[in-house]
């Protein structure tokens, strides 16, 4: 009973058990690897790889409205992927991946519309059908369902697939890491178990049975295993009638591998010493298309957006004679640096945040001078600077008058005044002029919504 209890679980939990993915032009699985990893291929344990990603939101259709977080739609859960969604991923993969010295760098989303796409690549289309693609980064790309369970990776290349439900926080984390292992050259742990040429349990090297090097996932330090092992209290529940091609039993089966699909998520997950040599070897020795995505450790430390925005110190309002004005103000910039690190600040505006923590989205809005970047999780003891530019065009944007006021005179330095406030109906009226008073001095102030003001003195004959 507890078996077919699991069976229907992983049935309905398909969303992390993308039982097969696919490689090079899509149509072939894969199964195995011959010489995974060549040995005469060099290896560096210290490099950080800083590696960019796009993301792409695929809806089915413009009709189809995004719905908010945890709202249920035909019994299955619907998440909105705007920013701050996209932003929660993005940190979960650097704190998936950050301490393989293997960081991301965000390079935005997009979101369109595709109803075949959106709805598994119906059709035998494929991704790049999408026309939605950024050479120069990893490509993950969130659907309603795909053809191959509910998440695949292009195995070693640069695309992974996602259904919306996979990125619900009770699956994401395991997700990301299983389909982006993929994507760095990793096999399931359990690759060919139930083949004539199964991976071996024994790890003797000296064995003439030890095969651990070629066959499986051809990583020595993941045992040998089925796809379904059993664990009592994150200990592996040994079974003798669960064994190997060779009729040996599987022994010390460790839980919660990121290539497995044991679900254990309370037992923590991880990868091995050998598969994170194995992922860290495909980054060093990349093909030609791996190495497009790669970025600087620099990047790190400059925001991923920068936004120029107007400041208090307002330099002209020009009526436009049409009910707006254009206002100019000082021109500030808004540096906004991604979720994944923890930050500190140095030499900012005492407004200005001084840190920020993985959780947090931080922007540096009233800095007008360089400021230091520190990133504890690549190094706690450099700072790196972000160059602020101060010699800047004022900041220009147009806004609606809302309000005025017009003060009225017989004799300029006169007590003797007249006032009218002015709705936004009236400050917009086109014959405002017309409507005053003949041989009259007036003051006109027109007021913006943000508060600046426009003054014009006139004389009306």
């Amino acid at each position: 009973m507890k078996k077919l209890l699991l069976a229907i679980f992983l049935i309905g939990f398909s969303v992390t058990n993308a039982q097969s993915f696919f490689c090079g032009n899509g149509n072939e699985p894969v199964s195995n690897f011959t010489n995974f990893t060549p040995p005469n291929f060099s290896y560096d344990a210290d490099t950080k790889y800083v590696l960019n990603v796009r993301f792409h939101v695929v809806y089915e259709n413009e009709q189809n409205p995004v719905i908010p977080n945890g709202v249920t739609v035909n019994g299955q859960q619907v998440f909105q992927f705007g920013e701050a969604e996209i932003m929660e991923i993005l940190k979960d993969m650097n704190v998936i991946f950050n301490p393989h010295n293997i960081f991301f760098k965000y390079k935005g989303f997009d979101v369109s519309f595709n109803s075949n796409v959106s709805n598994g690549l119906q059709n035998g289309s494929t991704i790049s059908s999408l026309g939605v693609s950024d050479n120069y980064a990893y490509n993950l790309y969130f659907v309603n369902y795909t053809y191959a369970g509910n998440a695949y990776a292009t195995q070693g290349n640069t695309n992974a697939v996602f259904s919306f439900f996979t990125m619900s926080d009770m699956n994401r984390v395991q997700v990301l890491g299983h389909e982006l292992g993929h994507c760095f050259n990793l096999l399931h742990v359990y690759n060919n178990f139930n083949t004539s040429d199964c991976e071996h349990v024994t790890r003797d090297v000296n064995s003439p049975l030890y095969n651990a090097n070629f066959a499986g996932d051809s990583i020595h330090d993941t045992p040998a295993q089925d796809s379904n092992p059993w664990f009592i209290n994150c200990v592996f529940n040994y079974d003798p009638n669960l064994t190997d091609c060779l009729g040996e039993p599987y022994v010390d089966v460790v839980p919660a591998n990121y290539l497995g699909y044991d679900l254990h998520s309370t037992c923590g997950f991880h990868f091995t010493t050998g598969q994170v040599e194995r992922m860290r070897t495909h980054l060093q020795n990349q093909p030609f298309q791996i190495s497009l995505t790669f970025n600087t450790i620099n990047s790190l430390y400059e925001p991923f957006e920068t936004i120029p925005f107007g400041g208090n110190s307002i330099r002209s309002v020009t009526d436009n004679n049409d009910g707006t004005a254009e206002v100019c103000r000082n021109m500030l910039i808004k540096h906004r640096f991604q979720k994944s690190f923890d930050y500190v600040f140095t030499n900012v505006n005492p407004s200005d945040p001084s840190s920020a923590s993985i959780n947090d989205l931080p922007e540096i809005i009233n800095t007008t001078y360089t400021f230091g970047v520190q990133i504890n999780q690549v190094n706690p003891e450099i700072v790196n600077d972000v160059f602020v530019d101060c010699h800047r065009e004022p900041f220009c944007q147009t806004e609606d008058f809302i309000k005025g006021l017009v003060v009225s005179t017989k004799v300029l330095g006169s007590m003797n005044l007249t006032l009218e406030e002015l709705n936004e109906i009236q400050v917009k009226d086109p014959e405002l002029f017309d409507k005053l008073m003949s041989e009259y001095y007036h003051i006109i102030n027109k007021e913006t919504e943000t508060g600046a003001v426009n003054q014009t003195i006139i004389y009306k004959y």
